[in-house]
């Protein structure tokens, strides 16, 4: 062969030996980018989990305080007093500490009821329950007049002391759309 082709040849392996290099370093970086990745949302679902045990601890220490007061008003033990006091420190550590891993910032003047609403629960099942339906007020397209199909609906419930008993009114608005336009 000639000089030519063997100095051809050297540089196509030099070239081919860089890429090579270049190849296993981006692999490294991306497994190591993936090593990241799989920490990263491990973190996050631990931190998850801490918020929601938090909040778990928080809603069983407001329990506990409650029932704790109910106790001091009616017997005025300083023991109750004390255990009050104890029960309430920890409520508001871990709140701090909810808010804290929930990056929720609160402002000192307002009260924690109004700054931060947790969860809304539902109304309990075994109360009777009133439906109203309401149907939208048009049954066709006002852009081209065709029929609007069924969608779906947006409920509202709302809890009603009727004569000494409870009953839910549960209003459904019926939402529609055309499919035409």
């Amino acid at each position: 062969m000639s000089q030519k082709y063997l100095i051809r040849i050297a540089e196509l392996e030099r070239l081919l030996s860089e890429q090579a290099e270049a190849l296993r370093q981006k692999d490294q970086q991306l497994s190591l980018v993936e090593e990241t990745e799989a920490f990263l949302r491990s973190a996050l679902t631990r931190a998850e989990e801490k918020i929601e045990e938090d909040e778990r601890e928080i809603e069983h220490l407001r329990a506990q305080i409650e029932k704790l007061r109910r106790m001091l008003f009616g017997t005025r033990s300083e023991k109750l007093r004390r255990e009050v006091e104890l029960a309430e420190a920890l409520l508001k550590q871990r709140e701090q500490d909810s808010d804290r891993y929930s990056g929720r910032e609160d402002d000192p003047q307002v009260p924690r009821q109004l700054r931060q609403s947790r969860h809304r629960r539902p109304l309990p099942a075994h109360l009777p329950r009133e439906i109203h339906r309401l149907e939208p007020e048009e049954s066709c397209c006002p852009e081209c007049g065709g029929e609007l199909d069924y969608l779906g609906e947006v409920s509202a419930e709302q809890l009603e002391l009727v004569s000494s008993a409870l009953k839910v009114i549960r209003t459904e608005r019926v939402k529609k759309a055309c499919t035409k336009c």
